[in-house]
Parts: structure tokens; C-alpha cells; sequence
């Protein structure tokens, strides 16, 4: 029975990250809105959580944020 259990939360657990990871992708995409696989300030202007956090956000300090970059945004 705790095999089983295990089983299933394990099961659940994979599934909760794909679909975690997906939504991050459908909302990085969202924001790159000339598909260029970057996120510039400019773009970044549509959220106003993610233009202040954008210079946070930019480790590189390359002025666009990578899909990498973007999966830090705290919520």
C-alpha cells in the first residue's frame, strides 16, 4: 500500500512540473512579442510585477531577459 501511495505522489509530483514548466513557457511567450526567444524592457512593460523586477531579473545585464532569466520572476 505505501508502494502505491509513493506511486501515485510520484506520478503527481511529474505532472505538476510539466504543467508548471508549460504555463512558464505560454507566459514567456506572451511577453516576447516579436518571438525573437528575448524579453527587452520594452516588452516587459506590459506587467508592471515584471518591469520592476526586470533589472533583478537580468543577470547578465544584457538588457533582455533570457527564458532562463525569466523563470525567476517571483509572482
Amino acid at each position: 500500500m505505501k508502494q502505491l501511495i509513493s506511486a501515485f505522489a510520484l506520478m503527481f509530483l511529474a505532472i505538476s512540473a510539466s504543467v508548471l514548466a508549460s504555463q512558464l513557457n505560454v507566459k514567456f511567450a506572451q511577453f516576447d512579442i516579436n518571438a525573437d526567444g528575448k524579453i527587452s524592457r520594452i516588452e516587459a512593460k506590459k506587467n508592471d510585477n515584471l518591469f520592476k523586477q526586470f533589472s533583478d531579473l537580468d543577470e547578465n545585464g544584457d538588457e533582455v531577459l533570457s527564458e532562463r532569466e525569466f523563470k525567476q520572476l517571483k509572482r
